[in-house]
C-alpha cells in the first residue's frame, strides 16, 4: 500500500464533525416540527412516540435519543418553536399603549388560542403539559409587566404586583376564549370588551 504524499490533502475532520452536528440539529428540528403539527391537531394522549417518529421520518429510538420521552418532545417544542414565535409576534405591541397591546394579544390568540386552551385542559394528565402551561403563564405575565411598564412604574411595589396580576388575567387566553368562542363576540367586539376591562383596572389605580 502506498504512503500518502505530503502534498495530498488530508480529510478535514473538523468539517466532518461540523456536518454531523448540522445533521443532528436538522433531525432535531424535523422531530419538533412533526410533533408540533401532530399536537396541534390531536389531544396529547392521542399522539404516540411512534406517531412522531413516523411523521418526522426517523426511528422511535432516534426521538428518544434526542428528547428522552414524549413529554420531552412536547415541552421542547413549546420552548424552542412556539414560545419564540409568540414572543416575536407580541413584540409588535407598543409599551404603554392599551389599544396596541390588546390588538396584539388578540391577534396572537386568534392563531394560538385554541391550542393553548387544549393544552390547559390536559395539564392534569401530564407533567410535561403542566410544565408547558406554567411556562406559558410565566411568559404571559412577564410580557404584561413589560408592555404595561409605564403604567405600573408609577405604582407602589405592592400595588404594582396586584395590578399586573389583574391585567394578566384580563388579557389571559381564557378571557379571549370566553369572549370569542363562548359568548360569540367578534374580534372587534372582543377588542372593545378587553379595552373596557383594561381601562377599569388601570382606572382603579388613579
Amino acid at each position: 500500500m502506498s504512503r500518502r504524499s505530503e502534498n495530498e490533502p488530508r480529510p478535514r475532520r473538523g468539517y466532518r464533525l461540523g456536518a454531523r452536528a448540522q445533521a443532528v440539529q436538522q433531525t432535531r428540528q424535523a422531530i419538533l416540527r412533526a410533533a408540533e403539527q401532530l399536537f396541534d391537531k390531536r389531544w396529547y394522549d392521542e399522539v404516540s412516540l411512534a406517531d412522531i417518529a413516523g411523521a418526522a421520518g426517523v426511528s422511535q429510538p432516534t426521538v428518544i435519543n434526542h428528547f428522552g420521552s414524549k413529554e420531552g418532545v412536547y415541552l421542547r417544542g413549546i420552548v424552542e418553536l412556539v414560545g419564540p414565535r409568540v414572543t416575536d409576534y407580541r413584540s409588535r405591541a407598543r409599551p404603554g399603549d392599551p389599544a396596541s397591546i390588546i390588538t396584539t394579544v388578540i391577534g396572537d390568540y386568534e392563531q394560538t388560542g385554541l391550542g393553548a386552551m387544549r393544552m390547559r385542559a390536559q395539564a392534569e394528565r401530564s407533567d410535561g403539559v403542566a410544565d408547558a402551561v406554567r411556562y406559558g403563564r410565566q411568559a404571559h405575565r412577564a410580557w404584561v409587566e413589560s408592555v404595561f411598564g409605564p403604567q405600573l412604574a408609577v405604582l407602589a411595589p405592592g400595588r404594582r404586583k396586584v395590578v399586573a396580576g389583574l391585567l394578566a388575567t384580563v388579557l389571559d387566553v381564557a378571557t379571549w376564549h370566553q369572549l370569542r368562542h363562548l359568548d360569540g363576540r367578534s374580534v372587534t367586539q372582543a377588542k372593545s370588551d378587553l379595552r373596557q376591562l383594561v381601562d377599569g383596572v388601570l382606572g382603579a389605580t388613579r
